[in-house]
Order: structure tokens, then C-alpha cells, then sequence
């Protein structure tokens, strides 16, 4: 057979000889005349073999899709949605874009996106990533091969036959660094783009990244202003699934956020699905906002969430039936404390079938925009319904009563029904796991039900299977008996297919594995029971084989409400079992089983600190942590159990409330300084390895400077209680007072890395983290004549970070101490920086600052004594001062900013490289159309703005900043000015695809110029 690809010329297609076509041996290639060619015969009988596979719950191959031998498949509600989606990227002028399908695990994401791979196979290069579960994915290997792919290098093909490739991207691993596999393979790409020279006015790759997703306990939903009825109709149809959705599971509290254009319709609809479901639900609606700031009076906000808790429980415990709760607010804020003060007053081991709450959070926005996403869910709209009952009857015509057996496709008809997955276990399958629960098949099934429960795209392979069988249920005669011949009590629940190398074996449905777990329980066949068998039956001997699947059941931590929960899912439902100490012996038997791996002993330290309760708990979660250091010492993140510990073991053995278990608090001051020394001690490692980690292009890990000053707050009560008066006293005195210089300078670390970077654009750290970090500080600091709020203000005066700071708190408080650093900055460089930025601080909120001129001079001054060798800050400064304004008259003889943006950089790789990589950092400033310092727009723009400007293309406008002329050369980006050529980094780098003429925003961050929504002006070849 000759495989063909499509071309340019969408009348041609171009022959893949068989050399190129083996080097991409990452790729699953669709090619565009699969099954077509003259050799291509397709046995009938294999197809309909292959199709009623399919049917049951095997996973879907490329011949499901061809229709001239199948019966098509139902289109869900997001192939329209993708389809559009992929025909606008791929018109966009950019290198490397992407379009996501979140789905819920046997909702049919793999199959809905196979088929839009199928739909474009003959216009783009379709093309599906191997995913290798146990040997990982090389993601520059593979960004080689896509490239291949696009340009067909190996073959003499000129520029017109390059081609967009759609690259399905479905792994289920994070790499090394513990970043999504994306992220990585989206800077591979870029970078084997810009090595191979290659300009394109489309993209080269567009990413279909389909990803898992739990949307049972939280989703968003966006209503635009600008929809028709129909569209109101269709979005409250979505609301109402995903209400039924959670309305199936057994989270106690849910959330829904909607978040709606003020000039929609969102409140009213939400309030419409209320009354229509008032006789499911209890339904209340919450629109008294929350009285108290956190921030101003912590105290009295803890109070009125508690207060709003226990009225909403009283509720439920009332009517016991599910409250829907409609809160509708411009902010969203509080509410986060309010749900985890009813998550933790709900908390409980007899878990009903239903949730106690699930609360819509309506938001309503000035502006919102609609995300390029599509969801699948574990729930039909009301015209999924109607196809699937249609196809329904084709399937019954064409394969008559085998038809009954096709669970997969009859659970997904049924609408995702419980009671459809339960009647498939047949009271002859229970009574035969009742008679005979340590049979072959029970025990296959038994291990079946828990990894497709807990990891529903995992399989068992069939030979391994095979060896589990035992002499004593072999037939006399004929030997070993097969897996079928076995498993027949069970086999209408099972289905066997091929990976491409040997043959595996799953059950039908998730939802099946569920309700088989639920008739073992039963049956006195608990999770912890089942777990432990597996690990001795199945893994041992065979841990390559199942590493990854142990893993993700006993310790990868799933994303809860607020934050990731404690344990794997497994282990939280082994703990709602009652089961105190199995738990701790199936964790034990994992680490034993994969002795090198770190993983598994921090997970046991982990349930020994957080879970156990008798005394010893300490010293065995100690055992565990440092068995864990042991199997990878170099790792920081597993160091940080050690220090967790111990810093755990400090807070409880001083705060009775929080653990019952003690009856009275140690008021001994060496013991408790024993454990904040061994805890600092732990993190201390932690630093030095998280320093030594970055050789290895990590994100670097700031747990050990954050556990550090949480010991620190912790003993920080000790203060009052010794004297340094006091002889026997002395070494508590020199050790409290030791840790001063260690917590300003870790508070100075937090203040840059606060305040020059988060996360991710949408994720900062947890609200605790700067809570916990400045309150520490206070705790040393303050001075007998000051306040709290005085000396942290004090030390905010002395940082860049902290200047940014007040434009978040009170500006009024630089304002009035502008005087002090103006003082002290005609002697001091560092003054005098500070004195420069504080202006500009103050100018963004409109308070009386210095003029602009003035400010100039004395920058230019400190830049003509010394360019070279300053702090990223000063070079900030430089380019705020001095970016030339295309309606002025240049200042005479500024500085040189080509050689500003240089040593800018240089700078921030000195000072700031190591610890920042891997986050997102923040845009400071925009450049803006007003005068002066107004000139100048701080990063606290409108939320929707910094969207457009950080998500957004060439197309945005945003009316307050003014865009900046420049060009492309070489995949790199330059304002020009003056005649300067001044870098600047592109934001997207993906959408640096071309040379030409640009246009841009311009941002500043702390490592220089950003160009956002980069606009070509024209192209020149």
C-alpha cells in the first residue's frame, strides 16, 4: 500500500515512501486514504468483529470510522464545537496553537477525538501521539517527528507541499518537572521550528490536548450578552446537565460557577432552573454578601462563615435532600471559606448516594470571554438523546441480540444511568463472588473492578492473567485452562481487545467497575482486601507492568474543591471504609514491592502524621520520610515530608483544640524548640537540595523557605516567656533571636518572588501564603512603640515588591512616608531607585508625585556613573523613564536602551533566573497613551484586558494602552524607535512565525520589554 498525505493543492495528495514513514515511530498516522486503497481489503467479519469490540467498550481503532463497513457513530454534543474550533486555528497566523477536550472518563472523549482526527484526515496531517505508560513520552523526539511530519523532510518536497498537522495529544503523565506534558512539548516544538528556519503565515502543529477531567464536583460555565434564544436555551440545558451530573455522585458539597455578562440574562436563568428542579432540590438563594473583610477583621469573618455554615446545614439536615444554592455576588472570594467550612463540618464515613450541596457561585462580569474548550460529560443533552436512541435501533437491526451485550454503548444511551450499569451484574454473578470469593475469576474480576474504577483507562494484560489461574481449577485433561474459560461466569462484563502487541483485558464501562466494587463490598470484599491481592497476585514480579497504575491508585492526589485532597482517591475511600490499619499495611506492601521509589514511603508518612492517632505516630511518620530521603535524595520535594512532619508534631503537641488525642498542651519550651530546630534542620536540606535541582531546569521549590518561617510563627508565642535576663534561659534566648536575620531574609525572598511572579496567569499561591509569610515577619519585628501593620509597612517602604504592594493595600500609607525615603536618597543609590519607583507608584493612583523630568535626571545621573552590572530593578526603571514616546521629541542623549534590554537580562539571570523559571511573570507595567508618568498603566488593568493582552492574538485591542511599531527578524522581536532596534521578548513565542512588520503591546516585567498580541503589518516573503 502507498500512504498518502494531504497537500497544499487540495485536489492532490502526496505518496510517503516507507523510509520516511518509519522514523516517525511516535506517531499513529491517519493517513488520508486509509482503508481506500485497491490492497486495502478489509474482511467483513473482522470489521464487524472489531465494531462490536467497539460496542461493548473496547477502545476505539481507525476502522470503527470508516463507514463503508460500519455503522457510523454518534456525533456528541462537542464534534460541531471542535470541528469550528480547529477551522478557526487554523487559519490563525501563529507556529504552534492548541484546542482542548476535557471529558470525563467513559463519556467518550478518546472516540470524540479520534473522530475529528478521522473528519480532517484528507485537509490536514492528522496524527495521534504513542503514548508509552511505562517508558515515558520524549517530547523532543517526538517535536522532531511533528515537524518531520509538517514539512516531509525527509522526502524532496518544496514549500508548498508543508501542511498544518493536528496532533491528538492524550497522555496521562506529567513530566520530571511536574509540568503538564503540553507545556513541554509545546517549547519543543517552537524551538525545532526556529531550528529548521521555518516561516508560515498557519501553524504548523495545532495541539488537540484531550485531558481527563472530574467535572462531578466543579465546573464553569460562561454566558456571553451578545446570544440569541436559542443559545439561552442551549446554555440552560448545559446548566441543568451538569446539575443532574452532580446530583449522581457523592461529593458533600459541589460547585457550579457561572459566570455571566452583566447585560445577560445569566441571573435569571439560574433563578428559572431553580424553580423548575423545586421539587428535587431544596433550593435557597444566598444574596446577602458577606458583611466583614478577611483581611480587615479575621476574626469577625471567621465567625460569620461559621454563622452562614451552620444556618445552610440546619437546612439540609431539615428537608435531608439535596440544597441547591444559588449565590449570586460580584465576588466570589468568600464563599471559598464558606465551602470549606461545610466540607469540614460534612465530613463522614457513611456517605449517601447523594451530594448535601450543590452551589451555583454567579458572577457577574463586565466582560467574559467564552474559552476555545470543549467538555464531555458523563450526562446527555436532550438532542444527544434523541441520536443515540435512533442509532440504538440501527445497531439492534444489524447485530441482533449480540446487541445486548454492548454495555459501553447501552450505559452511554441510557444517559450514564447507575441503574443501567447495576442491572448488568446478575444475581447469578453475585451469588457466584459470594460461593466463590477466592476463586481465578473472582479475584480477576475483583482486580478489574478496582484499577477500572480508580483508573478507568487501565487494562489487565491476558497472559498475565492467564498465570494467575491456579493447578486446582485446571479441567483433568486439558491442560491450563484459557482466561475465558475462567472468567465465563463474568464474561458478559468483560472485554478482551489487542494494543497492537498483545491482548488486554478491561471491563466494559467505569461505571460497571463501580458497581462491581459496591457487590464486593457487599460481600465482605473490601477495597483495601482487593488492593492488597492485587499487589501480591498481580504486581509482584511483574512492577514494570503495573507501575504507573499502582501509582495513580495509591498515590496521585486528586484535585479537590478548594485544593488537592490529602490522599489518593483509593486510600480516602479505604479511610471512609473504617479500615484504620489497612490502609498503612497496603502502603507498606507498595513500597516493599517497588522498593526505589520515593513516593509510596511519603505517602505513608503522610497518612501517619495527618491520619494516625496513637503516640508513636511521630516517630513512625519520621521512619517513613527518611526511608523516602533515602530512595532519592536529590529530590527536594520528597525532603519536604521530613520538615512537614515535624513542623505537624510542633503545631498539635502545643494547640490542644486541634488534636483530641492530646489532653493536655506541652508547655515545654526545650521540647518544643527540639522539634522547630529538627523541622528547621529538615527544610534547611530541602533548600539546598531545591537549590541544587535546578541544573536540571526544574521550577524551583519554595517549600523549604515557606515551612521555615511557618516553625518560626509557630514558636513565636515562646517570645514573651523567656527572659534573656535568666541564666538558665540564655541558649532559648540566642536561639529565638538567631532566627531573625534568617526570617528577614527568607521574607525578602517572598517579597520579589511574590511580587514579580505567580504561578501560572490564572493561578497565584494560596491565600495563606503571603498571610503566613508577613505575619511571621511581625512576630520578630515589631517594636514596642509600633503596631503590627507599622513595621510590616516599614519593610514593604524598602523592596521593590513591597512598593508594588500598597497598590493593592493602602496607597495612602506610601504617600504619607514618601518624605522618609526622599531623606535618605540624596546619599543613597538604593534610596534613591526606591524614591523613583515609589513616584511612579503613586502617580497610578493618581497622588501627587514628582515630575517626571526630575526623576529622569536622576536616573540619568546613576546611569552615566555606572550602566553595567545593576539590578534587574534600575534597568526597570530606565525603560519606564525612558521609552521614547513616537509623538515627542527624544530626551537629549538618553540611555542607550538596546544596552539597557541586555544588561536587563543579563541581570535578571544573576539575580532572579534560578528561582523564577517555570512561573508566570507578571506584567508591572503597560505602556499606556497618557502623559508623563500616566503614561505608564500598572498590571491591575481590567481582569477581562489582561485576559485579551496574556490569552488573546493580533486582533485584540485594549482602548487604554497604545500599540508599539516593530519588526520580526529571525523569530525575533524588536520595537523600533528612533531609529533603535530595541529586543523585546514575544509573550506568545508561537506567534513570532514570520519576518515583517508588527505591531504590539508593550509590557514590563522584571526580565524586560514583552510583546503582546503581536499584529503582523504586511509580509515580506
Amino acid at each position: 500500500m502507498m500512504y498518502q498525505l494531504p497537500s497544499c493543492n487540495p485536489s492532490k495528495t502526496i505518496s510517503i515512501k516507507t523510509e520516511l514513514r518509519d522514523s516517525l515511530s511516535c506517531l499513529d498516522i491517519v493517513w488520508s486514504n486509509i482503508f481506500e486503497t485497491v490492497d486495502s481489503k478489509i474482511n467483513p467479519d473482522r470489521a464487524r468483529q472489531q465494531e462490536a469490540d467497539f460496542l461493548k467498550g473496547a477502545p476505539p481503532k481507525w476502522l470503527n470510522f470508516y463507514t463503508l463497513v460500519n455503522l457510523p457513530l454518534v456525533e456528541r454534543d462537542g464534534f460541531k464545537d471542535l470541528i469550528q474550533l480547529i477551522n478557526n486555528k487554523k487559519r490563525k497566523s501563529c507556529l504552534v496553537t492548541d484546542v482542548s477536550l476535557q471529558y470525563q472518563p467513559g463519556s467518550g472523549g478518546s472516540t470524540l477525538a479520534m473522530q475529528v482526527l478521522w473528519h480532517f484526515r484528507k485537509d490536514l496531517r492528522c496524527a495521534r501521539v504513542i503514548d508509552s505508560m511505562n517508558d515515558g513520552l520524549d517530547t523532543k523526539e517526538l517535536s522532531k517527528q511533528v515537524v518531520d511530519l509538517f514539512l516531509l523532510s525527509k522526502e524532496k518536497h518544496a514549500e508548498q507541499d508543508w501542511k498544518t498537522v493536528l496532533l491528538l495529544l492524550e497522555t496521562k503523565e506529567k513530566t520530571d518537572n511536574d509540568l503538564p506534558i503540553k507545556n513541554d512539548l509545546w517549547e519543543n516544538l517552537i524551538e525545532e521550528i526556529h531550528n529548521r528556519g521555518i516561516s508560515s503565515q498557519t501553524p504548523v502543529v495545532i495541539i488537540l490536548n484531550c485531558i481527563t477531567a472530574d467535572f462531578s464536583l466543579n465546573d464553569t460555565l460562561i454566558l456571553d450578552s451578545k446570544v440569541s434564544e436559542e443559545e439561552i436555551r442551549q446554555f440552560k440545558e448545559k446548566l441543568l446537565q451538569q446539575i443532574r451530573l452532580q446530583r449522581k455522585s457523592q461529593w458533600e458539597v459541589k460547585t457550579i460557577n457561572l459566570l455571566y455578562h452583566k447585560d445577560s440574562s445569566g441571573s435569571a436563568v439560574a433563578r428559572e432552573v431553580l424553580q423548575d428542579l423545586r421539587e428535587e432540590f431544596t433550593c435557597e438563594i444566598l444574596t446577602e454578601p458577606f458583611t466583614t473583610e478577611i483581611t480587615e477583621n479575621k476574626e469577625e469573618f471567621r465567625k460569620e462563615t461559621e454563622n452562614r455554615a451552620n444556618t445552610l446545614l440546619e437546612i439540609y439536615e431539615t428537608h435531608k435532600k439535596p440544597v441547591l444554592l444559588l449565590s449570586d455576588h460580584e465576588d466570589d472570594k468568600p464563599l471559598r471559606y464558606l465551602l470549606k467550612k461545610l466540607q469540614s463540618k460534612l465530613q463522614r464515613s457513611d456517605r449517601t448516594d447523594h451530594p448535601a450541596f450543590i452551589i451555583i457561585n454567579a458572577v457577574r462580569k463586565s466582560i467574559v470571554r467564552v474559552p476555545g474548550h470543549v467538555k464531555l460529560k458523563l450526562e446527555l443533552l436532550p438532542d444527544e438523546k434523541e441520536k443515540f436512541a435512533q442509532k440504538r435501533q440501527e445497531i439492534e437491526k444489524k447485530h441482533k441480540k449480540i446487541s445486548k451485550t454492548f454495555h459501553a454503548f447501552n450505559i452511554m444511551q441510557g444517559g450514564f444511568q447507575k441503574e443501567d450499569a447495576e442491572k448488568v451484574i446478575t444475581e447469578e454473578m453475585v451469588n457466584h463472588i459470594g460461593k466463590d470469593k477466592k476463586s481465578s475469576s473472582t479475584r480477576l474480576l475483583s482486580f478489574l473492578a478496582l484499577m477500572n474504577s480508580y483508573v478507568p483507562s487501565s487494562h489487565l494484560l491476558k497472559p498475565l492473567c492467564k498465570k494467575l489461574i491456579e493447578q486446582k481449577e485446571w479441567p483433568t485433561d486439558e491442560g491450563k485452562p484459557s482466561v475465558e474459560m475462567i472468567m465465563k461466569p463474568f464474561m458478559d462484563l468483560i472485554v478482551i481487545f489487542s494494543d497492537g502487541e498483545q491482548n488486554c483485558i478491561r471491563l466494559k464501562h467505569p461505571m460497571i467497575a463501580d458497581m462491581c466494587l459496591k457487590r464486593f463490598t457487599e460481600n465482605n470484599l473490601t477495597r483495601s482486601d482487593i488492593a492488597l491481592n492485587f499487589l501480591k497476585s498481580m504486581v509482584k514480579g511483574n512492577e514494570s507492568n503495573y507501575g504507573q497504575i499502582c501509582k495513580r491508585m495509591l498515590v496521585t492526589r486528586p484535585e479537590g474543591l478548594i485544593e488537592k485532597e490529602k490522599f489518593s482517591r483509593l486510600i480516602l475511600d479505604i479511610i471512609r471504609e473504617g479500615k484504620t490499619n489497612k490502609y498503612i499495611s497496603l502502603l507498606k506492601r507498595a513500597s516493599n514491592l517497588f522498593s526505589t521509589d520515593p513516593f509510596y514511603p511519603q505517602a505513608l508518612a503522610r497518612l501517619y502524621y495527618i491520619k494516625e492517632t496513637d503516640e508513636n505516630k511521630y516517630c513512625k511518620a519520621k521512619e517513613w520520610a527518611e526511608e523516602a530521603i533515602k530512595r532519592d535524595h536529590k529530590k527536594s520535594h520528597i525532603r519536604d515530608t521530613l520538615g512537614q512532619v515535624h513542623k505537624n508534631h510542633l503545631s498539635r503537641i502545643w494547640k490542644v483544640e486541634k488534636w483530641k488525642n492530646v489532653e493536655k498542651p506541652c508547655t515545654d519550651i526545650n521540647t518544643r524548640l527540639a522539634i522547630a530546630q529538627s523541622a528547621n534542620d529538615a527544610f534547611k536540606r530541602e533548600e539546598k537540595a531545591a537549590e541544587d535541582e535546578l541544573v536540571d531546569n526544574t521550577r524551583f521549590n519554595n517549600r523549604g523557605h515557606f515551612g521555615f518561617l511557618q516553625v518560626c510563627k509557630e514558636i513565636s508565642d515562646l517570645r514573651p516567656l523567656i527572659s534573656p535576663n535568666n541564666p538558665l534561659q540564655q541558649k532559648y534566648h540566642d536561639f529565638i533571636n538567631g532566627l531573625r536575620g534568617k526570617i528577614e531574609s527568607k521574607y525578602d525572598f517572598f517579597d520579589f518572588y511574590l511580587g514579580f511572579s505567580s504561578l501560572s496567569y490564572n493561578t497565584g499561591e494560596p491565600d495563606y501564603f503571603r498571610r503566613d509569610v508577613e505575619d511571621c515577619y511581625k512576630r520578630y519585628f515589631t517594636q514596642a512603640e509600633q503596631t503590627e501593620k507599622m513595621a510590616l509597612n516599614e519593610k514593604k517602604m524598602k523592596s521593590f515588591g513591597g512598593l508594588l504592594h500598597f497598590l493593592k493595600s493602602d496607597i495612602n500609607v506610601l504617600e504619607q512616608n514618601l518624605s522618609a525615603i526622599e531623606k535618605l536618597q540624596s546619599k543613597n543609590e538604593t534610596q534613591t531607585i526606591l524614591y523613583i519607583f515609589a513616584n511612579i507608584i503613586l502617580s497610578q493612583s493618581d497622588k501627587p508625585s514628582e515630575k517626571t523630568k526630575n526623576l529622569q535626571d536622576m536616573l540619568q545621573k546613576l546611569w552615566s556613573t555606572e550602566a553595567h552590572g545593576r539590578s534587574p530593578e534600575f534597568y526597570l526603571l530606565i525603560l519606564l523613564l525612558f521609552w521614547p514616546d513616537q509623538e515627542k521629541k527624544a530626551k537629549p542623549k538618553p540611555p542607550n536602551l538596546e544596552n539597557c534590554v541586555k544588561y536587563m537580562s543579563q541581570s535578571y539571570e544573576r539575580k532572579y533566573q534560578k528561582y523564577l523559571h517555570g512561573r508566570h511573570l507578571v506584567p508591572l507595567f503597560f505602556y499606556g497613551k497618557g502623559e508623563g508618568l500616566q503614561i505608564l498603566v500598572h498590571s491591575k488593568l481590567d481582569k477581562t484586558d489582561l485576559d485579551l493582552l496574556t490569552e488573546g492574538d493580533g486582533s485584540v485591542e485594549v482602548k487604554c494602552l497604545q500599540r508599539i511599531d516593530g519588526k520580526v527578524e529571525d523569530h525575533k522581536v524588536f520595537a523600533v524607535r528612533n531609529g533603535q532596534q530595541i529586543p523585546v521578548v514575544a509573550h506568545n513565542r508561537a506567534s513570532v512565525c514570520r519576518r515583517g512588520q508588527v505591531s504590539f503591546y508593550l509590557g514590563f516585567t522584571i526580565r524586560g520589554p514583552v510583546a503582546y498580541n503581536i499584529r503582523y503589518q504586511n509580509f515580506h516573503g
